[in-house]
């Protein structure tokens, strides 16, 4: 009996039958053009927002230890 697969998808590129990926988009195997999931770039803008505020938040951080290590070295000299 033979197989048959029903793509629901086409690569809007080159028209090559592609497969939904687990989020929802695909990478095309024939192109390699990307369908993002949806949602995805909301996702990306929030992960990068929230990096940014670890990272300011560790150079505050640095930044009062550094002042704290200064001041320490005054109160000695």
């Amino acid at each position: 009996m033979p197989a048959t697969v029903a793509h629901s998808r086409y690569c809007p590129m080159c028209g090559t039958p592609v497969k939904d990926g687990p989020a929802g988009g695909f990478v095309c195997p024939q192109c390699n053009h990307v369908q993002e999931p949806p949602g995805a770039h909301k996702a990306r803008k929030e992960a990068a927002r929230a990096r940014a505020e670890r990272v300011a938040a560790a150079a505050q951080q640095r930044e009062e230890e550094r002042q704290r290590v200064l001041e320490e070295a005054r109160k000695v000299s």
